[in-house]
């Protein structure tokens, strides 16, 4: 690894990639391993032989756009060949900013408040669940997201300053809920109680020491003015899905939990808010008969 001069921290992965290259004018294409992975380059191994200097193509899981590379060496490692790519600076770029959305305390489902020993101990439960080896519940989409959380959360350093810029950023109305069946008349006024339930129910989950969200984010998160949720809230209220906690604060009542965790069929609006943290950034209008209305 003495070739490999990367300063990025690199993060131990584990999952298959396919590369893409030329060869004298031929396409050529093979399947590697990733070892490691950081935001300048990455270590894969394989059988096939890139020569050093050639420009290649990866597709990583965590990413949905094609890496550009450069191959900066390529030497036997056992029975097969070790290669360090560096990623060109577009690659960095558009790798930098796909993870400025990611809220690392939400991929590891942690209060902002936790204390280094949960944060290790979450970190330990989920990795082994989300692990690529592991045969029933691996997935190394989430495993990659995880371990970045864990690289920041368990620095106290990383942490602070992580925590100084997150501190700074407004909340950002998410996608979904600008999706027509959050903005029709009826059907939007239905989604929109399903939103608030799953905003409450995922604070809760997420946070038990502060289940709560303030009017203000709640407006902010679904991007909608006070005026457009009055009903909204004056239905969930008369239910008793949601309670007024102190000042504008609302939490989420048993009998909200129990409609969220009752009413969840597999591909309703309700699922797909919490499938996706309630962060997803986009959502498909689901059709009349796959929703759960709340009425």
């Amino acid at each position: 690894m003495a070739n490999c001069k990367r300063q990025d921290h690199r993060e131990t992965v584990s999952f298959d990639v396919v590369v893409h290259w030329d060869d004298m004018g031929q396409s050529c294409s093979g399947e590697f391993h990733a070892r490691d992975l950081s935001d300048g380059g990455a270590q894969i191994e394989g059988a096939k032989r890139i020569e050093t200097g050639k420009q290649v193509r990866i597709h990583v899981p965590q990413y949905g756009f094609p890496l550009e590379a450069v191959v900066r060496y390529c030497v036997p490692a056992g029975a097969k060949l070790s290669i360090g790519l560096e990623f060109c600076s577009e690659t960095r770029r558009s790798m930098r900013a796909s993870k400025k959305d990611v809220d690392h305390y939400e991929v590891l489902q942690l209060s902002p408040r936790a204390d280094m020993d949960t944060v290790h101990r979450v970190f330990r439960i989920m990795a082994a669940r989300f692990h690529p080896d592991n045969p029933e519940s691996g997935d190394a989409d989430k495993f990659l997201l995880l371990t970045e959380a864990y690289t920041v959360l368990s620095d106290p350093e990383k942490r602070a300053q992580y925590d100084a810029i997150r501190a700074d950023k407004k909340p950002q109305p998410l996608p979904l809920f600008q999706a027509r069946a959050f903005v029709d008349e009826k059907e939007g006024e239905v989604n929109r109680r399903l939103g608030v339930l799953c905003l409450l129910y995922a604070q809760r989950r997420r946070t038990s020491e502060h289940p709560t969200l303030t009017l203000l984010e709640i407006e902010a998160l679904m991007g909608y003015p006070r005026e457009y949720l009055e009903f909204t809230f004056w239905y969930l209220r008369e239910k008793e899905y949601i309670k007024r906690a102190d000042c504008s604060d609302f939490a989420l009542t048993a009998a909200g939990a129990d409609f969220v965790e009752e009413h969840m069929p597999a591909q309703s609006v309700l699922h797909r808010l919490l499938e996706s943290g309630v962060y997803s950034q986009s959502t498909a209008a689901m059709p009349a008969e796959k929703r759960m209305s709340v009425q």
